[in-house]
Protein backbone atom coordinates (compact mmCIF):
# COMPACT_ATOMS: atom_id res chain seq x y z
CA UNK A 1 0.00 0.00 0.00
CA UNK A 2 1.16 3.19 -1.12
CA UNK A 3 1.38 6.47 1.64
CA UNK A 4 -0.97 8.02 -0.44
CA UNK A 5 -3.63 4.63 -0.55
CA UNK A 6 -3.44 4.62 3.09
CA UNK A 7 -4.48 8.31 3.72
CA UNK A 8 -7.08 7.24 1.59
CA UNK A 9 -8.16 5.03 3.68
CA UNK A 10 -8.03 6.94 6.94
CA UNK A 11 -10.06 9.67 5.10
CA UNK A 12 -12.26 7.12 4.08
CA UNK A 13 -12.78 5.91 7.54
CA UNK A 14 -13.77 9.28 8.65
CA UNK A 15 -16.10 10.13 6.15
CA UNK A 16 -17.63 7.07 7.29
CA UNK A 17 -18.31 8.22 11.00
CA UNK A 18 -21.76 9.97 11.69
CA UNK A 19 -21.79 13.70 10.27
CA UNK A 20 -22.34 14.88 13.60
CA UNK A 21 -18.92 13.64 14.84
CA UNK A 22 -17.37 14.33 11.77
CA UNK A 23 -18.69 18.27 12.28
CA UNK A 24 -17.17 18.08 16.24
CA UNK A 25 -13.75 17.00 14.92
CA UNK A 26 -13.48 19.95 12.28
CA UNK A 27 -15.16 22.28 14.36
CA UNK A 28 -12.64 21.31 16.96
CA UNK A 29 -9.55 21.14 14.64
CA UNK A 30 -8.88 17.66 15.49
CA UNK A 31 -6.86 15.97 12.69
CA UNK A 32 -6.19 12.78 11.58
CA UNK A 33 -2.17 12.39 11.03
CA UNK A 34 -1.47 9.56 8.92
CA UNK A 35 2.52 8.20 9.76
CA UNK A 36 4.84 5.82 8.19
CA UNK A 37 5.82 4.69 11.71
CA UNK A 38 5.62 4.63 15.19
CA UNK A 39 8.26 7.19 17.05
CA UNK A 40 10.74 5.76 19.46
CA UNK A 41 9.62 7.61 22.50
CA UNK A 42 6.19 5.73 21.92
CA UNK A 43 8.03 2.25 20.74
CA UNK A 44 9.76 2.59 24.27
CA UNK A 45 6.32 3.60 26.10
CA UNK A 46 4.59 0.48 24.51
CA UNK A 47 7.50 -2.11 24.11
CA UNK A 48 6.36 -5.60 22.75
CA UNK A 49 2.83 -3.68 21.44
CA UNK A 50 1.79 -2.99 17.67
CA UNK A 51 0.47 0.56 17.98
CA UNK A 52 -1.88 1.25 15.37
CA UNK A 53 -2.84 5.17 16.27
CA UNK A 54 -2.72 7.11 19.47
CA UNK A 55 -4.94 10.29 20.77
CA UNK A 56 -2.54 13.18 21.40
CA UNK A 57 -4.18 16.37 23.95
CA UNK A 58 -6.78 17.34 25.71
CA UNK A 59 -10.46 15.30 25.56
CA UNK A 60 -13.27 17.38 24.68
CA UNK A 61 -14.56 19.40 27.64
CA UNK A 62 -12.15 19.10 29.47
CA UNK A 63 -9.46 22.09 30.46
CA UNK A 64 -6.14 22.30 30.86
CA UNK A 65 -3.81 25.93 31.45
CA UNK A 66 -0.70 24.52 29.09
CA UNK A 67 -0.97 22.26 26.57
CA UNK A 68 2.40 21.79 24.62
CA UNK A 69 0.84 19.93 21.69
CA UNK A 70 -1.53 20.46 18.96
CA UNK A 71 -4.81 18.07 19.39
CA UNK A 72 -4.84 15.12 17.26
CA UNK A 73 -4.92 11.57 16.40
CA UNK A 74 -1.59 10.11 14.70
CA UNK A 75 -2.11 6.52 12.50
CA UNK A 76 1.12 4.07 12.02
CA UNK A 77 0.84 3.05 8.24
CA UNK A 78 4.06 0.36 9.57
CA UNK A 79 1.98 -1.06 12.32
CA UNK A 80 -1.12 -1.90 10.24
CA UNK A 81 1.36 -3.38 7.60
CA UNK A 82 3.00 -5.51 10.27
CA UNK A 83 -0.01 -7.13 11.13
CA UNK A 84 -2.51 -7.15 7.88
CA UNK A 85 -1.66 -8.73 4.88
CA UNK A 86 -5.51 -8.65 3.46
CA UNK A 87 -6.55 -5.13 2.38
CA UNK A 88 -9.74 -5.87 3.67
CA UNK A 89 -8.59 -7.11 7.19
CA UNK A 90 -6.84 -3.43 7.14
CA UNK A 91 -9.06 -1.45 6.12
CA UNK A 92 -11.34 -2.83 9.05
CA UNK A 93 -8.22 -2.28 11.73
CA UNK A 94 -7.98 1.04 10.14
CA UNK A 95 -11.70 2.13 11.07
CA UNK A 96 -11.72 0.45 14.19
CA UNK A 97 -8.36 2.49 15.29
CA UNK A 98 -10.00 6.01 13.80
CA UNK A 99 -12.79 5.25 16.45
CA UNK A 100 -11.07 3.88 19.17
CA UNK A 101 -8.99 7.22 19.05
CA UNK A 102 -11.78 9.32 18.05
CA UNK A 103 -13.48 7.38 21.01
CA UNK A 104 -10.30 8.95 23.49
CA UNK A 105 -11.10 12.65 22.52
CA UNK A 106 -14.46 12.27 23.55
CA UNK A 107 -13.20 11.55 26.84
CA UNK A 108 -14.03 7.90 27.06
CA UNK A 109 -11.19 5.86 28.87
CA UNK A 110 -8.66 2.26 27.37
CA UNK A 111 -11.53 0.11 29.27
CA UNK A 112 -14.54 1.73 28.20
CA UNK A 113 -13.31 1.45 24.49
CA UNK A 114 -12.07 -1.95 24.70
CA UNK A 115 -15.64 -3.05 26.06
CA UNK A 116 -17.40 -1.43 23.12
CA UNK A 117 -14.96 -3.85 20.65
CA UNK A 118 -12.82 -1.04 19.81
Amino acid sequence: MTFEEFEELIENSVNSLPARFREVLSKNGIKLIPRQSVPEPLRKEHPGSVVFGVFVGVPMGRFVNVQTEPTRIELYKESFESVFDDPSEMKRQVVSTVIHEIAHYFGFSEKEIRKLGY
